[in-house]
């Protein structure tokens, strides 16, 4: 098996993402991250840390214009840092990323029953802890 396929994949479910949602990776993260912790307001470092990412570059991020629609920055009353959380829009597009996905999904394993697709996503859940683990 040639493993650069998954690379093949990869981007071909970035590219539908995008004509689907408009959504580039790192929004796509943002949106999922938060959709998945119920929209919990996060310092910008602590968000930094979840997404696995430097502050500068999740600033950078942060700084896109279309970005700047789906989040609301509030600075600390307590201190010099800012907290970050989905706006309305965001929630609503969370919403819509989240059912294009289903439908990737579905067509990624249209092939495969129930039963082998949650399998092979399991078997693919594990290579990837694995392979995150050994990087650290």
């Amino acid at each position: 098996m040639d493993v650069l396929f998954f690379s093949t994949i990869a981007d071909q479910i970035k590219k539908e993402i995008n004509h689907k949602c408009g959504l580039n990776i790192s929004q796509t993260r943002i949106l999922l991250f938060f959709d998945q912790n119920d929209n919990r307001a996060l310092t910008m470092g602590k968000l930094a840390g979840a997404l696995n990412i430097s502050l500068s570059t999740l600033s950078r991020q942060l700084q896109q214009k279309k970005t700047k629609t789906f989040i609301k920055i509030i600075r600390s009353e307590k201190d010099s840092s800012k907290i970050v959380k989905l706006s309305s829009e965001g929630l609503n597009k969370a919403s819509e990323l989240k059912k294009a996905l289903n439908q990737i999904e579905r067509s990624l394993f249209v092939y495969l029953d129930q039963d082998a697709s949650a399998l092979f996503i399991k078997q693919l859940e594990k290579i990837a802890h694995s392979s995150t683990s050994e990087r650290m």
